[in-house]
């Protein structure tokens, strides 16, 4: 009997310790708060984009089409008087050939050979008129302002439009570049022939430059007053763009080059710009990935670590469509994994609930009550996570979650929660 209870316990022992924590990546997007939330909340925001230089491409456009135009008049004008000046010509030429003729023989002998003087006639030549080039001048890039501003200017949590509206408005300073080099580097490569190795210097070039498009914001109410303005000093930057390294010098022509850089540079700023913007006053819907645990055993003994986390998965999922199903859902999960945790037992490695789960399961926690902005809850894990052995691991990740719950507790008390 006593082999037999033995032979149970070892069984037993052994389908407790067949567990291991597993991992999977969550993506979800959850509401963030304001920093700074405008008090009282508006409802509506309107959004523009406009340019600094466009007044200076106004008046470089207007030079250059007077140029063309002058141009153009000074080519029409010597168009009508050119038969004139070939007329003159011909008469001109036509009166010293007469003279020329009238010349004794000796006279032209004595000028030629002994003056050493050619005074044959020649036909002054009478240029074709042309269109002089008026080099189209070089200009900041013009866009699409509107659609610039529908397409990346937008406040979370407002509507577009409408009375009272907050005025959300961004100024490009235009795009600058500096002329391309041609930089060469010299690299060492080793080539085997024959068991024999080789090794010589060889050169690569690359073009490279810089580029910067400095921008400006301001956020006003319905009556002009300021809420929000910064030119951001990171735009002021010079960014350096370096080509693929060739064994050929390479092309100096770069403007599809330079043109892709603009565009990228553009809409980049424009997004950094539109996350300050929610940060501060928005509502700002975020995406974020975490590491959500479950246990994988060989027998059913933690099927409720399963279902919770497949409750979970699906609360976290639905917080961007259905923000109040999705929390139902994260609390049913909670639920599960807080009964579980009566069983804890961090001491004892063959426990169903032992230290590696119960971490794992404090974590999950942890990001459902994120979620759910339960920062009281939060607390009291954060407390006890603080005072375990954890991996070094772990203990970077307790601390990454420590700081959000600090920048969501500000936030919740800047909003009145």
């Amino acid at each position: 009997m006593k082999l037999f209870t033995g032979i149970l316990f070892s069984i037993f022992s052994l389908s407790v310790m067949a567990q291991s924590v597993k991992d999977e990546n969550i993506s979800y997007t959850y509401i963030k708060l304001p920093s700074n939330p405008v008090q009282p909340k508006p409802s509506n925001y309107i959004s523009n984009v406009s340019a600094a230089y466009e007044a200076e491409n106004q008046k470089l456009m207007a030079q250059y089409e007077a140029d063309k135009a002058q141009a153009e008049a000074d080519y029409q004008r010597d168009l009508a008087d050119y038969p004139n000046k070939v007329k003159a010509a011909d008469e001109k030429y036509e009166r010293e050939m007469e003279a020329w003729n009238n010349k004794s023989t000796a006279s032209k002998i004595i000028e030629k050979q002994v003056l050493n003087e050619n005074n044959h006639p020649v036909k002054d030549y009478v240029a074709q008129p042309y269109r002089r080039n008026v080099a189209m001048p070089v200009m900041k890039t013009a866009y699409d302002n509107n659609a610039l501003a529908s397409t990346y200017l937008f406040i979370d949590g407002l509507q577009k439009g409408g009375a009272n509206a907050l005025n959300y408005s961004v100024t490009l300073q235009g795009f600058e570049s500096t002329q391309p080099k041609v930089v060469s580097e010299v690299k060492k490569e080793t080539s085997r022939v024959n068991n024999v190795s080789t090794t010589v210097n060889v050169t690569y070039y690359h073009i490279e430059f810089t580029y910067r498009h400095p921008m400006s914001f301001s956020v006003t109410n319905s009556l002009g007053q300021e809420i929000y303005a910064a030119a951001p000093a990171e735009f002021t930057e010079f960014t350096t763009y370096k080509g693929p390294a060739t064994k050929s010098s390479p092309s100096m022509d770069i403007s599809a080059t330079l043109k892709a850089m603009e565009d990228k540079c553009l809409q980049e700023n424009l997004k950094s710009i539109n996350h300050m913007v929610n940060d501060r006053i928005g509502y700002e819907r975020t995406d974020k990935t975490f590491e959500m645990y479950y246990v994988k055993s060989k027998n059913e003994s933690h099927n409720d670590i399963q279902d919770a986390f497949n409750a979970a998965n699906l609360g976290f999922k639905m917080l961007n469509t259905n923000e109040a199903q999705g929390s139902m859902k994260l609390n049913e999960a909670i639920e599960i994994w807080n009964k579980a945790l009566e069983e804890s037992d961090i001491e004892n490695k063959k426990a169903r609930i032992d230290k590696d789960i119960t971490v794992a399961i404090y974590f999950n926690l942890l990001e459902a009550y994120f979620a759910t902005r339960n920062t009281t809850a939060a607390d009291e894990i954060l407390k006890t996570l603080g005072r375990m052995d954890l991996s070094n691991r772990d203990r970077k990740l307790l601390e990454s979650r420590e700081n959000s719950f600090i920048d969501l507790k500000l936030r919740m008390a800047a909003n009145g929660m």
